[in-house]
């Protein structure tokens, strides 16, 4: 769901992807500039292709479940980009949309224990 140009990249991979897929509905729906990049496979990783998209967007934010944001880290590893924050969540529940929106009007690097 990436496109061209966007303000935010929204980044996951995994079981995060219904609740990143009903957070940029309703964030598009309040009529943000956001994209998602999810991600099914990890290897090999379309580094050009990410790296792309990410010299494109203001902000990006990996959200994901876990303590370190291991996505992040490869993302970082592979393409040399940084996101711009992460949303963390390792208390073994799932996301929900309505976290993720909060987390990241707050401007993420946020974690739930």
């Amino acid at each position: 769901y990436p496109h061209e140009n966007t303000e935010i990249v929204l980044i996951g991979w995994g079981s995060t992807y219904g609740a990143l897929r009903e957070a940029l509905d309703v964030l598009i729906n309040q009529g943000m500039d956001v994209s998602l990049m999810h991600f099914q496979e990890i290897w090999p990783f379309p580094t050009q292709f990410v790296s792309s998209i990410l010299s494109k967007a203001k902000k990006s934010f990996c959200v994901e479940n876990n303590a370190t944001g291991q996505l992040a880290h490869i993302i970082r590893a592979e393409t040399g980009k940084q996101v711009t924050a992460k949303i963390l969540k390792f208390d073994g529940r799932p996301f929900s949309s309505q976290y993720i929106i909060r987390e990241l009007k707050k401007g993420g690097k946020t974690w739930s224990l």
